[in-house]
């Protein structure tokens, strides 16, 4: 590890680790310890009147390579995403229709795209570049697997829990596959009775994972905890606290991020930010376990510094700072000014373009 003070910062740090995090003196997080500096770093750093820095002894692969190795690894996400949603969407039906495929068969087209997102980039932004509303719960699916697996990533759990949270993520909603398709895709509320046969696929995905060969109790007992929560208020039990496993608690984070920013038929995804903010909602209704959503957000956070945003005026700006007590409402940079959105409460942020992650 080696400091480097302000004076020297020049093309020669460009495509070098950052060793530690960078925090303003205001206390705000600016950039993440594992950065590979780029230009637009150098300028926040010193816009914040940061005096040093600390980098990785060894000097990086150069930048444009990162960036290239980057974009082919997106897209190879995105090809193997695809082939995966349709061999999905043949078990799934296949469960219903005759015997439950195993476990094994079931692994075969979401392991390799495990494998890819927990060695490659950051995979909540990955994903956001996969497009689309159609067979959203085969989407779905894939996504709370991945989610989920990544969430343990960053928990830093062991990799057998990480595969396993995979796993249950993954089959979390294979119990909707025998609730009406007119029920599931309903644009407008359902009513009492409809929510109550809603509610029973927690139930039938443990029954479905229990014709599997083999001993699946921890993933049957995933997929039946989902939608339980801390406060008692989920079902299909009511379950509190520590009555739910862990692992459940962590599904269910990944289930209900998914679940807003995503793309249905009937309904246009939330912004991002919004979604961390649901989130965060719910933790503070004792719901959701702060100790999975507090990391879960700040990983995601980290990833949105730099990059480009769209906002609802058709203004485009780049986010500098964001802010943990209001995540909706960042400071942007506009051309050369500064638009601090907790100020501008009529603005709001439509999308995020996500550059290349190199963390």
């Amino acid at each position: 590890m080696i400091k480097v003070k302000s004076e020297h910062w020049d093309q020669s740090v460009i495509g070098r680790t950052l060793a530690n995090d960078v925090i303003s003196d205001s206390g705000h997080f600016l950039l993440k310890q594992g950065m590979v500096l780029t230009n637009w770093h150098l300028s926040i750093l010193q816009n914040h009147l940061i005096e040093d820095i600390f980098l990785m002894d060894m000097p990086q692969e150069p930048l444009s390579n990162q960036v290239e190795d980057i974009f082919k690894h997106r897209e190879n996400i995105s090809i193997i995403y695809k082939e995966s949603v349709v061999e999905v969407k043949r078990l799934f039906q296949l469960a219903i229709s005759r015997e439950v495929p195993s476990l094994q068969d079931f692994m075969k087209p979401f392991t390799p795209l495990l494998e890819s997102v927990l060695k490659g980039p950051n995979i909540f932004l990955e994903l956001r570049h996969i497009k689309g509303h159609d067979e959203y719960t085969y989407r779905h699916s894939l996504n709370v697997g991945l989610l989920s697996a990544t969430i343990g990533k960053i928990l830093l759990l062991p990799i057998d829990d990480i595969l396993q949270l995979g796993r249950i993520g993954f089959l979390h909603d294979l119990g909707k596959m025998k609730v009406s398709p007119q029920i599931l895709n309903k644009e407008s509320k359902l009513s009492k009775n409809e929510f109550d046969e809603v509610k029973q696929h927690t139930i039938y995905g443990k029954e479905m994972i229990a014709m599997m060969p083999g001993e699946n109790e921890e993933i049957e007992y995933g997929a039946l905890c989902h939608h339980e929560r801390l406060d008692g208020s989920g079902y299909p039990y009511g379950l509190k606290g520590d009555q739910i496993p862990f692992l459940s608690q962590i599904i269910a984070v990944a289930d209900v991020y998914d679940a807003i920013s995503s793309d249905r038929i009937y309904k246009e995804k939330h912004g991002p930010l919004e979604a961390l903010d649901e989130l965060l909602l719910e933790v503070f209704k004792g719901r959701f376990n702060s100790e999975i959503v507090i990391p879960f957000v700040e990983h995601i956070l980290y990833g949105y510094i730099g990059n480009d945003v769209l906002l609802d005026n058709g203004t485009k700006g780049r986010i500098v700072q964001l802010f943990k007590e209001e995540i909706r409402r960042p400071l942007l940079k506009v051309g050369e000014e500064f638009i601090d959105l907790r100020k501008k409460r009529d603005l709001h942020i439509q999308e995020i373009f996500i550059a290349p992650s190199l963390v």
